[in-house]
């Protein structure tokens, strides 16, 4: 049985359709036969995002972009995304809109607190404006044309103090006081290095001869001796009582010689007459001391 020529033309188109249909979707980046779950999002703008954008989580591809329609009552729009069965979304779950600086906009999931309490397929997560590099960039060019100014008087300050002389000059002091440092350093470090292990040694020998010192202090038995110091005090001060009291009596030659003027007055009698004598005997040695070879005797 021969195919008539129509039938064949048909089945050519019918089967250039289905190609067709096949190669938009694989360009689109759907699947045709998929077992991704869905998720519908609230988003007020999606600045031109296409089907088949990626949506990702803490950077990982989870899914992408299925469809997207308008909701004439709320005035927004509604994305569905297909998601990997295997990745489960937490509750308080919102989705963020990203543009890279040369690609298209894609959809991030900031994913909820708890990992346990998670969501059901075909529940609707919130959305949140976009944010956009270019437009974060836009919205600073008025603050950085208000800041240009002061850069330029900031810039013109450094230009003004690079060209005065006195920065070499500074430079050139503080290259002078940077050799006096290191000198200064290297002394100190020779001082640490010799004298001070020394006077630290000296320093040891010096402690060892006081707690030497201290402890024959120890063993010395100052209780004793603070008794027998009381001892002898007390001596002295009864020597020195009978002393005074031998002083004062009339009874005792010391009291008589102390108390008695005639005695006194005898005693300096007896001395101007010893004196005289003395001095006689120094003018007239003859007339007490006689000697002669022949046993003459000279009177005078």
């Amino acid at each position: 049985m021969k195919i008539s020529k129509e039938i064949k033309i048909a089945l050519v188109a019918v089967l250039a359709i289905a190609i067709v249909y096949v190669g938009i979707i694989f360009l689109k980046g759907l699947k045709l036969f998929s077992d991704d779950v869905s998720y519908f999002v609230e988003i007020a703008d999606v600045q031109g995002m296409p089907t088949a954008s990626d949506v990702r989580a803490n950077g990982l591809k989870i899914g992408s972009v299925k469809a997207i329609t308008f909701n004439p009552d709320k005035q927004n729009l509604t994305v569905e995304i297909n998601v990997n069965p295997n990745f489960r979304i937490p509750q308080g779950t919102s989705v963020y809109m990203t543009k890279e600086m040369l690609g298209s906009a894609m959809m991030n999931l900031k994913l909820g607190p708890d990992p346990n309490a998670i969501l059901h397929p075909g529940d609707t997560i919130m959305g949140n404006p976009m944010t956009d590099l270019m437009t974060a960039a836009g919205d600073m060019l008025p603050q950085v044309e208000a800041l240009l100014p002061k850069v330029d008087s900031i810039l013109t300050a450094l230009n003004t103090l690079a060209n005065d002389p006195s920065l070499a000059t500074s430079l050139h002091n503080m290259e002078t006081v940077s050799a006096d440092l290191k000198l200064t350093t290297k002394q100190i470090n020779g001082l640490l290095g010799k004298d001070v292990p020394q006077l630290m040694a000296k320093t040891n020998t010096i402690c060892s001869n006081l707690e030497t010192t201290t402890n024959t202090l120890n063993q010395i038995d100052m209780l004793g001796m603070a008794q027998k110091a009381d001892e002898t005090l007390s001596s002295v001060q009864n020597m020195t009582f009978k002393l005074n009291t031998a002083m004062n009596s009339k009874e005792t030659s010391l009291g008589m010689l102390m108390n008695d003027n005639s005695i006194a007055i005898h005693i300096d009698s007896t001395m101007m007459n010893s004196s005289r004598l003395l001095e006689d005997f120094r003018l007239r040695p003859k007339r007490y001391v006689h000697f002669s070879l022949f046993g003459k005797k000279d009177k005078q």
